[in-house]
């Protein structure tokens, strides 16, 4: 009896599952983190400006319009609060303004929008306020 070859072949190991499993973990990871990435979420005050790896007049001036010379200090942070602003002090004696607050957005995986607020409210009046939004890229 002459014996087939193919007959007494081992079986084919199949790795095609593990490796098809590997393949759409790393395209889900992959969707998933350009989604986040790709993230534009501006605060409403910050919504509709131009985008600039700079400095620009945009803000400030809406920030002056909104919240104008002789405000109430706890307006303004009320809003910044429900906009998710992470709110701080200006800890440089000489510095014009004395709190502060901060905004990130993500703007694709290697940059970042930033709104920054800066005010000045002796006795919870706003004496001076300002601000600046910004693309910051890695």
């Amino acid at each position: 009896m002459v014996e087939h070859p193919v007959a007494n072949a081992t079986e084919p190991r199949v790795i095609w599952p593990q490796l098809g499993t590997a393949m759409r973990l790393c395209v889900v990871t992959s969707a998933l983190a350009t989604l986040v990435g790709c993230s534009n979420a501006e605060p409403p005050i910050g919504r509709g400006l131009p985008t600039t790896f700079g400095f620009t007049p945009a803000f400030e001036q809406r920030l002056r319009e909104r919240f104008p010379v002789g405000s109430d200090e706890g307006r303004l942070i009320a809003e910044l609060r429900s906009e998710k602003f992470v709110l701080g002090g200006v800890h440089d004696p000489p510095a014009r303004y004395r709190s502060s607050a901060l905004y990130e957005a993500s703007h694709g995986l290697f940059c970042k929008g930033e709104w920054q607020i800066y005010w000045t409210a002796p006795q919870g009046i706003i004496t001076e306020i300002g601000g600046m939004n910004r693309e910051v890229c890695f």
